[in-house]
């Protein structure tokens, strides 16, 4: 009888480690409210579980700031056709996301802008690039099978 609860415990516990390992974007971000900074990019970490911008941002003060924007998995990325020197330092973009919950420097974008107008997106939650992602796979094996 002992065994047999221990190994059910020890599924349970191997089970719920990884599930416990996600998290959730309202956990950490505000949906409600959008946010902008225009700055220059520091780093990019094409990384999972998600990407990572840091830029230099000079505030309504004259001080420069740091912050760090999160994005979507890289592997969501690459399918997108992103490369880990999308982004490089010295780069001016503009970012539009949501602030962080506990006030910090960080934000989830939605949306990077570089200075000549180029939109990239790469945003975490990224409904519509993943949308065309999957209309052009299904494009594919249709024609793959003569429909």
């Amino acid at each position: 009888m002992n065994t047999r609860l221990l190994i059910c415990l020890g599924a349970v516990f191997s089970i719920a480690a990884p599930v416990s390992a996600h998290h959730n974007f309202a956990a950490h971000y505000r949906g409600d409210t959008m946010i902008e900074h225009a700055g220059v990019v520091t780093e990019f970490r094409f990384v999972n579980p998600h990407a990572r911008v840091y830029i230099e941002v000079t505030n309504d003060d004259g001080e420069v700031e740091q912050w760090m924007a999160e994005g979507d998995a890289s592997v969501a990325l690459r399918r997108s056709g992103w490369t880990p020197d999308q982004l490089e330092p010295g780069d001016r973009v503009h970012i539009v996301g949501n602030p962080s919950r506990n006030g910090t420097n960080t934000m989830s974008w939605d949306s990077i802008t570089f200075t000549d107008g180029t939109e990239i997106g790469g945003g975490d939650g990224r409904v519509d690039e993943r949308m065309q992602i999957l209309d052009r796979a299904l494009a594919e094996f249709r024609a793959q099978r003569g429909r």
